[in-house]
């Protein structure tokens, strides 16, 4: 499904809106240009349409529905899959003098005082993040939120990571997520904004049909991440010395994310780190909320430079900056997920490295694992199996170029890396070395081709998130 990029009628800036949106872009989200489309999206959503905006890490999808929670009377009601990227987005809100504020359970006294200031004449919250967990088993906020619609203060709902809605990304389907279709019906004409990473356009139509998004305006998003740097490495048995051994070497005292197969391994990995020197913590679902706030602070906060995380944990909406690294220490189960969760690093467009390391044991491994879920039926498990199959050939694949391979699986063009960057993929550099004369092939230090990979043990699927 195409975006309507070119679409003339919101690329305008002579709107009523205008002038106090390009005024609260400049002063307040400190931003001086805008990204390709999302001029075009934050138009259309001030104007009340229905929006759908699919793009990637960095790409500046949530500034499509946060500015026009400043300048839109009432709240914004934000529906985000994790409690990682909710707060992560509060915090960056608060320190820009934005309300913003969460439901997330638990919260006592906080969350009378929150409900106590929905309920005001004018309420200051101008973005209200749940999770759609909260907007399913809460009818004390469904009845706050229909309070707000009565009063015409309920401005929209956005929906955050929305590939989360769909089967077809059976990963990161969430069940609640089913159930916002019925925001539909209990608030009729209330707009809504839908965000999500790079999906193909099969997912793209499902997530339209799942929340009955009529008319909606499509906005993409798309880059061709030139700064990242691509690479896929065999891993050995002792996978967590491959690990310290390529931080240490390339980046000793950068922010990085890497993702483990099981939460044992998050917790092992860190500790492994720590004993080397390394300021390494791990994250994921047996952690405590408060645990992972503390992590994900100290991360923020360059107090802690590793994070050792599961992807279904700590794998979307991630927004720091200078991530110089991404490493995966298993098979990821689609490409869609690898591109998302790798697009992690380098969002302020320098140099970072997305690190897959990779033995040929992996998929069976995965499949194992996917046949030991329990599904309603087998379509889920056959289409986890069949996404497999795109993401074994990517790290098979020594020859063609990393990001053409992702970037043509999304539907997307992309020209093979430049010969002279810095961020070029590991199969790139291995041609440009065997296109030069013999004599100067011999003194370049030889990239290592993806030697026959070992067995790893077998592993339970006890533990993944």
């Amino acid at each position: 499904m195409a975006g309507n990029a070119a679409d003339e009628r919101y690329r305008r800036l002579d709107f009523n809106h205008s002038p106090e949106m390009l005024r609260t872009f400049n002063n307040t989200f400190g931003h001086h240009e805008f990204r390709g489309n999302q001029r075009e999206a934050i138009n259309a959503t001030i104007l009340n349409e229905n929006v759908f905006v699919v793009g990637d890490n960095g790409a500046g999808k949530s500034l499509c529905y946060q500015l026009p929670a400043c300048l839109s009377a009432g709240v914004t009601v934000v529906i985000s899959p994790l409690l990682s990227l909710i707060l992560d987005q509060i915090q960056k809100l608060t320190e820009l003098g934005i309300v913003a504020t969460t439901l997330s359970g638990g919260q006592g006294r906080s969350e009378d005082r929150i409900y106590q200031q929905l309920s005001k004449k004018d309420p200051k919250i101008k973005l209200l993040y749940v999770t759609p967990e909260k907007i399913k088993m809460s009818r004390r906020l469904i009845n706050a939120l229909k309070s707000l619609l009565y009063r015409g203060l309920l401005a929209r709902f956005a929906i955050d990571e929305a590939q989360c809605i769909s089967q077809y990304d059976s990963k990161n389907f969430r069940e609640a997520f089913e159930k916002l279709n019925d925001l539909r019906m209990d608030f009729p004409g209330v707009p809504m904004i839908a965000v999500s990473g790079p999906v193909r356009d099969c997912i793209q139509e499902d997530i339209l049909k799942q929340l009955q998004m009529t008319n909606p305006q499509v906005f993409t998003m798309i880059l061709n991440r030139t700064n990242l740097k691509y690479a896929v490495l065999n891993r050995s048995d002792n996978w967590e010395k491959d690990c310290y051994t390529w931080i240490k070497k390339h980046c000793p005292r950068d922010s990085g994310i890497v993702y483990c197969w099981t939460r044992e391994d998050c917790d092992s990995l860190a500790g492994i780190l720590r004993d080397r020197g390394l300021l390494a913590y791990s994250y994921h679902s047996r952690k405590t909320d408060k645990a992972r706030e503390i992590v994900q602070t100290k991360w923020n906060e360059n107090k802690c430079m590793v994070i050792c995380a599961t992807a279904e944990s700590f794998g979307m909406g991630i927004d720091k900056p200078d991530v110089r690294y991404v490493i995966h220490t298993f098979l990821p189960r689609s490409v869609e997920n690898y591109y998302r969760e790798s697009g992690r690093a380098g969002r302020d467009g320098n140099l970072s490295h997305c690190i897959l390391f990779y033995t040929i044991s992996d998929k069976d491994l995965l499949s194992e694992t996917i046949r030991n879920n329990e599904f309603d039926d087998d379509e889920p498990e056959n289409r986890e199996l069949v996404n497999i199959i795109p993401m074994v050939e990517y790290c098979e694949n020594t020859v063609d170029c990393r990001r053409q391979q992702l970037l043509t699986y999304l539907g997307r063009e992309a020209p093979v890396c430049l010969p002279d960057s810095e961020a070029i993929c590991d199969n790139c550099e291995r041609r440009d070395v065997l296109l030069l004369p013999a004599e100067i092939q011999a003194s370049v230090p030889s990239l290592p081709p993806l030697d026959q990979p070992t067995t790893l043990p077998q592993t339970s699927s006890i533990g993944l998130i």
